[in-house]
């Protein structure tokens, strides 16, 4: 019996000795790591890592030189030998440096990041899991590329080069957001997107036209979320995740819990997220750049609506620091379904829904008007977004394509304004809904094609169609008595809004050092809206009740990169843009800037725009990577928001109150310009940094700004890596904006600044991240570390202020 013991105990010795896989880990957060690349250093061997990390070094020999590289981790160069010594696992360092890097949005196929002229931003799964965003507004502001305007806590309105709300491009899993209301003003939308199922987000600056049609002037802002997985075994492949996080800035308290089935061809992913956020406490230092034209109370919250007795009541805010009436509920879920018959072939269904319940209205809650607050409610809600698509991707090559991609979409939106007055009086109170319900029906194709040496073709079709359903009415808050005699915001009768186009790209890797890459795209936009005559009545325009349009467009990118060796890189592109009018520009009815009423305007006409960008990089031996990028942007046909008459008057008598009458207009000709710079350097193995600015200049006509212009902004950072710890010391800042470069009465939003202007700022922050075991990780951060008050430039809530922030994340 000890003999079998023995012989048993020398085999399994041997196994271990002999056996010679390797599990590839994240060195940081010990996930293993699929897809890096193994080789020897004549290239002869060559194998992959699999999604368990695993590797098997069988058929390298003890004296090889081993490579393994993977895009996101430094190069690891070691002998089988010294490998294999160190046990079975082997961990890799982040590498904040990536070469090799692969993008999908810039012409909705994969291809490496620096054979293309536009600058793209990419933000990973683990880099969005380790910056631990609140919402994807907050996940787009930590690239410190982006930059973010809030009127509410509920509400982050993108910037990019100067453009934003409908001027830049959502897209979700490949079917754009933008639809037939998205206003020019600021928009809220990005937060019903939930950063814990996204697998990547790609930022693409400049002119996305081409490939995704109107609104894309400034940019697009790509979201990806996770796909399944299959199974590779005959078990079943089961994961599960979960994500608990508090903060104490504004008390939430946030969780998702998420599950992946996966099967040899079947895969199910199932997400649900659920935030609890109250009010905001903002900074109680003092701005150190504050003007001194600033009130010493500027970004605090004095004075808030409570009821007492039935009566609306102005109180004293106790403690002013508190921003009352900022908080909000919030939850998303995902349902996702794959299924891969064949490796050539998949079908992925994808649905989402989020609810963002009611979402007060932060910056007109505080209000004034006579020394008494103007609104006792104002609030979005609830806020909802239903998304479903079904997506076929072929990978087979045949005649016409090598790829095909077909994706079949439907988005039911519903965006609700309830307002009410406050009033003293004792006099009936009533409350004022608007309801516009929204739903888009997309077909996506899009073909991709190589051929010949170096020439890769890309052609595809896309087909929107919005309809439009908006309805008002008043409620007296006493008895419930609802009436229809308010106007609607959008045309009551009903809105149609479509877009179809054909587009085509071509890229020819002309020699190693030159590529270079066209693209056309005809488009063709129609807007059918209609008044009822009970609409016409209330609001007497002078117009005829039925708004019709038909708008087309050509738009053209040229792009040429240059890599003449020695790690330098030129890139020199030229693209047009192209935005038709959509049921907001003409057809809105929005009273909420009292005294200032926005009336229609039918004959608003497409605008376009004209942008010339040139990066030069440069990589330093492989451990400093500097670029930077200046552009330049004409806009023609600029639509801004222009006094106007109506009836002759340049005011009216709207709601009860007399309004300046404003309109969106067509101006002839602005221009947008400015650069954007990076630095990244990989200082030692553990030790990495980072920074980045953004500057803008725009005017109109050459003397009046244009609003939306963002002051110089960016973010600095350095980072440490060592095995299960990863931290974060970083500075953002914005530079100041004063007054007389605001667009005044329009989206720059002056009356919530100082009489100078916003002052700029900067803080301190830190957030850390250490994994226990595979299973558990422990996050911490502090924003603001120095608690200064302040706030973004054009934003009517001041920002959070010294902020912990606790999350646990698990994966089983």
């Amino acid at each position: 019996m000890i003999k079998i013991i023995l012989w048993i105990f020398c085999i399994l010795i041997a196994a271990k000795g002999f056996s010679q896989k390797i599990i590839l880990l994240d060195k940081s957060d010990l996930q293993p790591v699929k897809g890096a690349v193994v080789y020897d250093m004549q290239k002869k061997k060559h194998i992959e890592s699999n999604a368990k990390g695993e590797i098997d070094l069988s058929s390298f020999s003890d004296n090889d030189t081993v490579c393994i590289r993977h895009i996101t981790y430094q190069l690891l160069k070691e002998t089988k030998k010294n490998i294999l010594g160190q046990g079975t696992e082997l961990y890799l360092t982040d590498n904040v440096i990536r070469l090799d890097e692969v993008v999908f949005s810039a012409n909705k196929a994969e291809e490496k990041k620096s054979d293309l002229p536009n600058k793209i931003d990419v933000i990973s799964a683990k880099q969005i899991a380790f910056n631990n965003p609140q919402t994807s507004g907050d996940l787009l502001q930590q690239t410190g590329n982006v930059f973010i305007q809030q009127s509410q806590m509920g509400g982050s309105s993108p910037v990019i080069r100067g453009f934003e709300a409908n001027k830049v491009l959502l897209v979700m899993d490949g079917v754009r957001m933008n639809n037939a209301i998205y206003r020019s003003g600021h928009l809220q939308n990005v937060i019903t997107i939930d950063p814990c199922i996204l697998d990547r987000t790609e930022i693409v600056y400049g002119p996305g036209s081409v490939i995704y049609g109107s609104d894309a002037l400034g940019g697009v802002m790509h979201f990806y979320s996770r796909n399944p997985e299959l199974s590779k075994e005959d078990k079943m492949n089961f994961k599960a995740g979960v994500m608990g996080r508090y903060a104490s800035a504004c008390n939430e308290k946030s969780g998702n819990l998420n599950f992946n089935i996966g099967l040899k061809k079947w895969g199910f992913l199932t997400s649900i997220s659920y935030k609890d956020l109250g009010d905001l406490r903002t900074g109680g230092a003092k701005n150190p750049f504050q003007f001194a034209s600033a009130s010493d109370d500027f970004g605090k919250c004095l004075y808030y609506y409570e009821q007492v007795n039935g009566k609306d009541s102005m109180m004293t805010n106790s403690d002013p620091l508190i921003q009352r009436n900022t908080g909000y509920k919030q939850y998303d879920i995902l349902q996702k379904i794959m299924f891969q018959p064949s490796e050539k072939m998949r079908f992925i269904l994808n649905v989402q829904f989020s609810n963002t319940g009611n979402v007060p209205r932060y910056d007109r809650l505080t209000d004034m008007s006579s020394g008494k607050l103007k609104y006792a409610e104002w609030y979005y809600g609830p806020q909802t977004r239903l998304f479903s698509s079904l997506r076929a991707e072929i990978m087979d090559t045949c005649k016409i394509f090598d790829n095909l991609f077909i994706t079949l979409g439907w988005q039911d939106i519903s965006e609700d304004r309830v307002t009410r007055k406050f009033t003293v009086s004792a006099s009936p109170k009533t409350r004022d809904a608007q309801e516009e319900t929204v739903n888009v029906y997309t077909v996506n194709a899009d073909l991709m094609k190589k051929f010949g040496k170096g020439h890769e073709l890309r052609y595809g079709l896309d087909i929107m169609y919005n309809t439009v359903v908006s309805k008002a009415y008043s409620t007296n808050i006493l008895t419930g008595v609802e009436k229809m005699n308010i106007a609607t915001r959008y045309p009551d009768n009903g809105s149609t809004y479509d877009c179809n186009a054909l587009y085509i790209t071509h890229s020819w890797e002309i020699n190693p050092k030159f590529i270079f890459s066209q693209g056309i795209r005809g488009s063709y936009v129609m807007l059918n809206a209609e008044y009822s005559d009970t609409m016409m009545k209330i609001t007497k325009f002078p117009f005829d009740k039925r708004i019709e349009q038909q708008n087309g467009a050509i738009t053209g990118n040229l792009g040429l990169v240059y890599s003449p060796g020695q790690d330098w890189r030129f890139a020199l592109s030229a693209s047009s843009g192209f935005r038709a009018p959509n049921v907001d520009d003409v057809g809105k009815v929005n009273d909420s800037k009292a005294p200032l009423l926005v009336i229609p305007n039918p004959g608003l006409k497409p605008e376009y725009a004209y942008n010339f960008d040139l990066t030069i990089g440069k990589i330093i031996k492989k451990k400093i990577q500097l670029e930077a990028t200046g552009f330049y942007t004409i806009i023609t046909n600029a639509t801004m928001l222009r006094p106007t008459q109506l009836n002759g008057a340049d005011s009216v008598i709207f709601g009860g109150t007399k309004c300046q009458a404003l309109t969106n207009k067509n101006e002839s000709k602005a221009f947008i310009t400015g650069f954007q710079g990076n630095i990244l350097a990989q200082i030692t193995s553990g030790f990495s940094a980072q920074a980045n600015i953004t500057y803008t200049y725009a005017r109109v006509r050459d003397t009046l700004p244009l609003d939306h212009i963002p002051p110089v902004f960016g973010l600095a950072s350095v980072k440490y890596e060592t095995k299960k710890f990863k931290g974060d010391f970083y500075v953002r800042f914005n530079g100041d904006k004063l007054l007389k470069d605001y667009y005044l009465n329009a989206e720059d939003n002056e009356q919530y600044a100082t009489p100078t202007g916003m002052p700029g700022w900067y803080t301190l922050n830190l957030k850390f991240a250490y994994q226990v075991n595979k299973y558990m990780q422990v996050q911490m951060g502090m924003e603001n570390i120095l608690d200064v008050r302040y706030r973004h430039f054009a934003s009517g809530i001041s920002a959070p202020g010294r902020n912990l922030i606790l999350a646990l994340r698990g994966n089983f």
